[in-house]
């Protein structure tokens, strides 16, 4: 080593460990982050160690005695991000491991990111003067989709009507999925199982695939997840979703990437899926900071794996109605406290009310439950391009008592905080989200948030006058027992929103109409009370951070969820008492298990018709849609259940009747952004164009069901009788010229599809009964003839 080359590395190492061993006394001293060194440490971080020294033996709260645990066993995951230009892969492998206590788990091929466990304070001081370190950040676990064997979803989304139909059972496509983990647990791996725990290759001999419920071979590309601890990790969640996918689609192959520890590793697994083999790719994960206003890295690589001609399908989410929307509203404009301030000072502070002064929302949780709070707001995000980070700095507060003194890190009202620096007007930097996270012990309890504008604009953002600045907090984890102000936004967040993809939305098993679905909870088919709110969304810059505005509407339709599997689930006694339940299989409940069930839909309508489209399937499927019309949902395609449940045998038709056998054609409406059918099961505006290849729209609207008995029989009453001659041709043309508003509107009033069934009875009747209807008609007449005869005739008065 030359002389030069000594020097730099004990001055990019060795000097940072001196600091680190004086103690790391000047991070503490700049706690809000304000100098370039500490900037790089989030605020959850900087809180940490503030603490820490501030009242070492105290027990803090929240997410800072989780951290406080994981640091003094050794094990704080931490995720980074790089500026490692002109350095590489081996020399930046060298200086992280020079850094006493801190081990890699991960490093981005570009370089850019890396996640990370630190073992003490030292650690951090360390990684803070680093000149290649952009930011360091407190990595939270990832958000499984998951709610509280024989699966009933063939039944129920009627894939076995698709599969004998059609003589498919997925053969020829293969499902890849990413969840936390696939083959760790004892639920899963038997003694004979290989490969080794974590170790990539052909899964064979797990108990699920002894036991007929996944396939003899399964590809596990990654299943390396691992805890804090360095073990390996995960409940096998990943194995329950394939379990789900082999009972819809058993001639599938099926592969695994673990979605990893960080939003770029997760994007990363989806492109390897995408690029290696699969033909459909599914996940059940949410990284807590994923964007609401930008498509986040996740999205991104979603969005690309759906341009090389991939379905790709994502649980919407389980989080409820908890979202809520707000245009900042400073509450003194006339004093603007200044941005290197140690605490807020209430200048500054959003103000939640629109009539008064409220610098604090009130929220009441239940005993013994946590629950994360995360704010966004509408700027571009570094993570997404380095360049063009947030313009605006906002942060989140939680305290214990609704006073501005609260607010101090130092008093006995503060509970916490996210506040990592951010940008202003004119220079960017870092992601425009914050979060806390919120916990109760043996009694419940009320928490006080607080939005604080740091810097930027409090008026129109920097990139787009006219436009406020606005902020979305959502809310995963506990239901709150109270909040002071109502949600009144979705609840639906990250790539949940990535264009061209199919978010999916849940619904019991037994709610479909194969069951009885007016046995449970109301008359109408209910989605599932926990399943996320999605609607009309506003994304507002693109992926280089320049403002262009984009609609996104998750979810797309639902899928059932509370089905058999051999290990995951909720007790047997969660389920409704149908079909042979409870069995004392575990069901799965959740989002997470619903989008796996669509995916083996999927899978098999790919069989069928080779060479549909992403968009196209996620068309027919929606158009094809069983209105969910129950508790939280709406007549037509609604905020929670998008355009309804899917129905396999329906969409299959449909795609037959757009594509043809095969499935060649390039009919069909559109797909991921499609508005669907409002609930009808109509066909698209596409369908003008083909008379003879679309559903009856008003019928359908009507009936509420593509496959409901009296529309087949009109539908064949137009192939058969109508269209065989040209005035009946004629008529079907404008028939489906203007009769798609009409089905939209009827569709939405109850009263309409009453009285279109009425007046179709008649003619419903005719075409069922012809000799009977046709007799009936001759005895009309024959009666009125008779009447008329029987009337006495007046005299002619000739005179």
């Amino acid at each position: 080593m030359t002389t030069i080359q000594t020097r730099l590395r004990w001055f990019t190492v060795v000097m940072p460990a001196i600091l680190a061993l004086c103690g790391p006394a000047w991070l503490w001293a700049d706690v809000d982050g304000r100098s370039a060194a500490a900037s790089r440490l989030g605020s959850h971080l900087r809180d940490m160690l503030r603490e820490r020294q501030a009242t070492p033996s105290a027990e803090p709260s929240g997410l800072l005695r989780k951290m406080r645990n994981e640091l003094q066993a050794g094990r704080m995951p931490v995720v980074l991000r790089l500026d490692a230009a002109g350095l590489s892969a081996e020399h930046l492998r060298s200086e992280l491991a020079a850094i006493d206590t801190l081990q890699l788990h991960y490093l981005s091929s570009d370089l850019r990111w890396a996640r990370a466990t630190v073992g003490d304070a030292a650690a951090l001081a360390a990684l803070a003067a680093q000149p290649w370190l952009a930011t360091a950040d407190y990595a939270p676990p990832p958000i499984l989709r998951r709610g509280a064997a024989r699966s009933r979803a063939g039944v129920a989304l009627r894939s076995e009507q698709l599969a004998a139909s059609a003589s498919v059972d997925g053969s020829g496509q293969t499902v890849g999925v990413i969840s936390d983990s696939f083959a760790h647990t004892a639920g899963v791996r038997s003694e004979n199982t290989t490969p080794s725990i974590g170790v990539a290759g052909s899964l064979v001999d797990s108990r699920p695939q002894n036991s007929g419920d996944l396939p003899a071979v399964v590809q596990i590309l990654n299943d390396s997840s691992r805890d804090n601890n360095g073990n390996f990790s995960g409940s096998d969640e990943g194995a329950a979703m394939a379990e789900l996918i082999y009972d819809v689609a058993p001639g599938a192959g099926l592969m695994f990437h673990t979605a990893g520890g960080s939003r770029r590793e997760f994007a990363d697994a989806i492109d390897t899926l995408c690029r290696g083999g699969a033909t459909v790719v599914v996940d059940d994960v949410l990284f807590l900071t994923e964007a609401s206003y930008q498509d986040d890295l996740p999205a991104i690589a979603a969005r690309r794996c759906v341009q090389a001609g991939i379905p790709y399908l994502s649980a919407v989410g389980n989080d409820g109605d908890q979202g809520q929307r707000f245009v900042y509203r400073d509450s003194n404009a006339q004093i603007a406290d200044p941005a290197s301030r140690d605490a807020p000072i209430g200048n500054d502070l959003h103000n939640w009310s629109a009539n008064g002064d409220d610098r604090f929302m009130a929220v009441t949780l239940p005993a013994f439950s946590q629950m994360y709070v995360l704010l966004n707001w509408n700027q571009p995000n570094a993570s997404v391009n380095a360049n063009r980070g947030a313009q605006v700095d906002l942060d989140l507060y939680a305290t214990t008592a609704d006073e501005v003194a609260a607010l101090d890190i130092d008093n006995p009202g503060f509970y916490g905080r996210g506040a990592n620096v951010q940008g202003s007007t004119g220079a960017p930097f870092g992601d425009a989200v914050e979060y806390v996270l919120l916990e109760t012990g043996a009694r419940s309890v009320t928490y006080y948030l607080a939005v604080e504008h740091v810097a930027g604009s409090q008026g129109d953002i920097p990139q787009q006058p006219g436009v406020p600045l606005e902020f979305r907090l959502l809310y995963t984890g506990a239901v709150p027992l109270d909040i002071e102000y109502d949600f009144n936004a979705p609840s639906s967040w990250g790539h949940a929103l990535a264009e061209g993809i199919a978010a999916v939305a849940a619904v019991a098993w037994w709610e479909s109409p194969e069951y009885v679905p007016s046995f449970y909870t109301s008359v109408g088919i209910d989605p599932e009370p926990f399943t996320s709110r999605g609607g009309t969304q506003h994304l507002q810059f693109d992926d280089d951070g320049n403002y262009q505005l984009a609609e996104r509407r998750p979810p797309h339709f639902a899928a059932v969820d509370g089905n058999n599997t051999t290990f995951l689930g909720s007790p047997s006694t969660s389920s409704a008492p149908e079909d042979g339940e409870p069995d004392d299989f575990p069901n799965f409940f959740g989002t997470s298990a619903a989008a796996p069930n669509a995916a083996g839909v999927f899978a098999l309508l790919l069989e069928a018709f080779p060479g549909a489209t992403p968009e196209q399937l996620i068309a027919a499927v929606r158009d094809s849609a069983i209105d969910v019309n129950g508790l939280r949902a709406e007549v037509g395609v609604d905020d929670v259940s998008g355009s309804g449940l899917l129905d396999a045998s329906a969409a299959g038709l449909l795609l037959e009747q757009r594509l043809g056998s095969g499935g060649t054609g390039t009919e069909g409406s559109d797909g991921g952004g499609s508005s669907g059918n409002s609930g009808s099961g109509a066909g698209s505006e596409s369908d003008a164009k083909a008379p003879n290849d679309g559903g009856c729209f008003i019928a359908t609207a009507a009936y509420g069901s593509f496959l409901a008995e009296d529309v087949e029989l009109l539908r064949h009453f137009r192939d058969r009788v109508l269209l065989r001659f040209d005035l009946g041709r004629q008529f079907v043309q404008l028939y489906y010229h203007y009769s798609p508003p009409l089905a939209d509107a009827i569709a939405e009033r109850a009263w309409a599809r009453g009285a279109v069934r009425a007046g179709l009875l008649p003619l419903v009747l005719g075409i069922r009964y012809p000799l009977l209807s046709a007799a009936t008609l001759l005895l009309l007449l024959a009666g009125l003839r008779y009447r008329r005869s029987r009337r006495p005739q007046k005299a002619l008065n000739l005179v």
